[in-house]
């Protein structure tokens, strides 16, 4: 075996000697690292603290070791886990998935009971919410760690929709979130990548029995508003085919039956919004444990939002106040790529006839019922202020 390919319990490991990641890169991977091989380490390398998940792909885990100092958990210095973890890395490291799995047979066994995981569509105040539960300095807060959409991207390329029957891809699951939330002795917060990330649905609670999912949601005019605003206008009329084609094999199917003529961009966001409510509804069939919170039911009730949503993840209501403070700045001031400087004084608008070939399409298609001008969801189940 050549002397730079690793083994069952050790890694590859490789100075950076240059950042290349484009501009506009929102996603961390390998790729955008110039670096130079300097030998194996054991997989007890794995254990330092400022050694993390970096990003995975079908065949190996990517860790970093960033910056001595730098707490890349704090979502109030920085807003997103995957902006400062490449900006702090130092170097690099390679294991294959089966190193791993044999790594973390050496560590107790967990099932997910200190994580929380909050499904989202984007653009509908979840990372307000996590920096809100950040505020509380009681769990570790991550922010869209890229890992999580690298999962959610390894499934839905695949030629059939990822169901509680495909078991073959726990292993991974679970691997990846135990090294995300490596210390059984914290309490942690994921609030994931929106929009491609449904795919986990239906299968995180099989991987991690002891997780806490929820859902942020929020009505679909506004949300699709706030997208059209982020995004620079050349760049949301042409990224509908390269997004849809991050979809789940059975959305990015329907996006072509319903979808009139190319493809409008705000209607297939609010498909994107849509298709992850229908996502989150297919799964709380049989299941009552994951509650809905809105953006809108957040401002309408502050402190019984935020005493209900820390109850949920473990949190005590002595936090309450803390975690209000949050609302009090721009959860995303200090992103440079989603700071307010990017939506001031845009100007934009969802059409009428938008809308109602939304409500038409989430009646029709996905049994949710759309009502008033915004576009409220009117059949959410298990919203926290219903239960």
């Amino acid at each position: 075996m050549a002397n730079d390919q690793p083994t069952s319990d050790s890694i590859q490991a490789f100075e950076i000697l240059k950042d290349i990641k484009p501009k506009f890169a929102m996603i961390n991977q390998k790729e955008f690292f110039e670096h130079k091989f300097t030998g194996l380490k054991d997989l007890s390398y794995l254990d330092r603290e400022d050694v993390t998940l970096y990003c995975l792909t079908e065949e190996e885990f990517v860790f970093v070791r960033t910056t001595p100092g730098v707490n890349i958990f704090d979502t109030e210095e920085y807003p997103f886990v995957y902006n400062i973890q490449h900006k702090s890395a130092e170097e690099m490291l390679i294991a294959s998935h089966e190193a791993v799995y044999q790594y973390l047979k050496t560590k107790p066994e967990r099932d997910g009971s200190n994580i929380a995981y909050l499904h989202n569509p984007g653009r509908c105040g979840s990372t307000l919410v996590a920096n809100m539960v950040s505020k509380t300095k009681q769990c570790e807060v991550q922010s869209e760690p890229t890992p999580v959409l690298n999962l959610s991207l390894i499934f839905n390329k695949k030629d059939q929709p990822v169901t509680r029957e495909s078991r073959e891809y726990l292993d991974l699951i679970k691997a990846t979130f135990l090294l995300l939330c490596p210390d059984v002795n914290k309490k942690y917060f994921i609030k994931p990548w929106g929009i491609e990330t449904m795919s986990l649905f239906p299968l995180l609670h099989q991987a991690l029995p002891g997780i806490k999912e929820m859902l942020m949601c929020r009505d679909v005019r506004p949300t699709v508003l706030s997208f059209k605003k982020l995004i620079p206008e050349q760049i949301y009329k042409s990224i509908i085919p390269m997004k849809m084609s991050l979809q789940p094999p059975n959305y990015r199917d329907l996006w072509e039956k319903v979808k009139r003529g190319e493809g409008d961009p705000d209607e297939a966001f609010c498909f994107f919004i849509l298709s992850t409510y229908h996502a989150y509804m297919e799964e709380t069939r049989d299941r009552d444990d994951i509650k809905s919170y809105s953006y809108e039911s957040l401002i309408e009730h502050k402190e019984l939002f935020t005493k209900s949503f820390l109850k949920e993840i473990g949190v005590e209501e002595e936090y309450v106040q803390a975690a209000m403070s949050a609302l009090e700045v721009d959860s995303q001031a200090k992103s440079s790529s989603h700071n307010q400087k990017r939506t001031a004084g845009v100007k934009a608008s969802v059409s009428d006839e938008t809308m109602e070939w939304a409500v038409k399409l989430a009646k029709e298609e996905f049994g949710i019922e759309l009502e008033g001008e915004k576009g409220r969801v009117h059949n959410m189940p298990h919203q926290w202020n219903k239960v």
